[in-house]
């Protein structure tokens, strides 16, 4: 077993496990099934949105100005559909809005179940070189089970605590009276806001930490002595206790090298992505002017739910695209992380670097002139 390598001397030996696994040789399976990987476990990046509020609808001030009043008009439609509904209104659907939360939220537990199991499948294939979906999922799925109980428990606590950190001062500024009078306790909520957001970067910093950690070190230890979450804690932390500087040193090393990571590959994915919108623009426009001059009616609801389906496929194939191209840092990142661990914990490190197979004693050469020849049968 190799000596116990830093957090900056990990990386060119990580660099070299990911050359070795993706490039020599190259494996297109191989690189298709980390795209999948890379997907569940939403290590390939993720989508966010933002919102606004609705301009002032109230133009219509005594002119009689066409374009002011349809602008009006449908911005007064647009804010009815997003207005909240009476209680009248929703009443008849009270049903099927909880069977509607009921399988988001089903559908929400799946994944991040799935998520779960395929943390082990990436480990087994990056420690094994080969990444095989269906056996691992029925090799990991119980160690997958276990570990997602530590997810979610985990995912609730940090929600309420974050909760109740940005929640109780809130609170008591709230009975303190300081937002009824915001002029004259200006300085108070100034301050006390700056205070505030500095302690939820502080918390939000701290829990990052910990599921960074969590699905480094627990998954491996989880992984190989095949034991629940609490069991695992309380192995890896026995471990970080022997080299507590070499540890806070991973956890900066990892940082910088996402943060650098990040950059890269959002630079190649927007790459990837602008080139692949063209040939998809073209189709959309071909499949338009083919509709339009068969007279298809865009009104139509089939032919609605129709485009809605061919774009929900377009976006998935973007989203594996996306995949596959991370996949030479999805393995990087779990080399890096097994590079530095391996040698620190044991059932680990003889999987990585199994020790090479004892030295057979050369043979006796034959001196010149001398033959091997049977031996003589004895006398009976």
């Amino acid at each position: 077993m190799p000596n116990r390598a830093s957090a900056v001397e990990s990386i060119s030996p990580a660099f070299a496990r990911t050359k070795q696994l993706l490039f020599r040789p190259f494996h297109f399976g191989f690189w298709a099934r980390l795209a999948v990987v890379a997907l569940v476990t939403g290590e390939a990046g993720g989508l966010g949105g933002g919102g606004g509020s609705l301009p002032n609808l109230n133009t219509n001030r005594g002119g009689d100005n066409h374009w002011a009043n349809y602008c009006s008009y449908r911005w007064a439609g647009a804010a009815h559909l997003v207005s909240i509904p009476r209680w009248e209104e929703i009443q008849p659907y009270t049903g099927w809005i909880v069977v509607g939360v009921a399988l988001v939220l089903a559908l929400l537990l799946l994944w991040i179940y799935s998520d779960c199991v395929y943390r082990f499948i990436l480990l087994d294939a990056v420690v094994g070189g080969q990444c095989r979906l269906r056996e691992g999922w029925r090799r990991w799925r119980e160690a997958g089970r276990r570990y997602l109980f530590w997810v979610v428990a985990f995912g609730f606590a940090a929600f309420v605590l974050v909760g109740v950190v940005a929640g109780v001062p809130a609170l008591l500024a709230y009975r303190a009276g300081w937002f009824q009078n915001p002029d004259q306790n200006l300085g108070v909520l100034i301050g006390g806001g700056i205070l505030l957001v500095l302690v939820m970067i502080l918390l939000v910093a701290v829990l990052a930490i910990i599921d960074m950690l969590g699905r480094d070190f627990l998954v491996p230890v989880m992984a190989f002595e095949e034991v629940g979450a609490m069991d695992g804690w309380r192995t890896v932390l026995a471990i970080m206790a022997e080299e507590k500087l070499a540890y806070a040193g991973y956890v900066l090393m990892k940082i910088v090298l996402a943060m650098g990571g990040a950059i890269i590959f959002t630079f190649l994915n927007l790459i990837v992505v602008l080139i692949l919108l063209i040939p998809l623009g073209l189709l959309g426009g071909i499949g338009f002017l083919i509709g339009r001059s068969a007279g298809v009616s865009w009104d139509n609801a089939s032919v609605v739910l129709l485009l809605a389906a061919f774009a929900l496929l377009a976006l998935a194939g973007l989203l594996y695209v996306v995949g596959f191209v991370y996949a030479p840092g999805l393995v990087f990142f779990q080399s890096y992380t097994l590079e530095f661990f391996a040698p620190r914990y044991g059932p680990l490190g003889s999987k990585m670097f199994p020790p090479s197979p004892p030295m057979t004693p050369p043979t006796p050469a034959i001196p010149p002139g001398e033959l091997l020849l049977p031996p003589e049968p004895s006398p009976t």
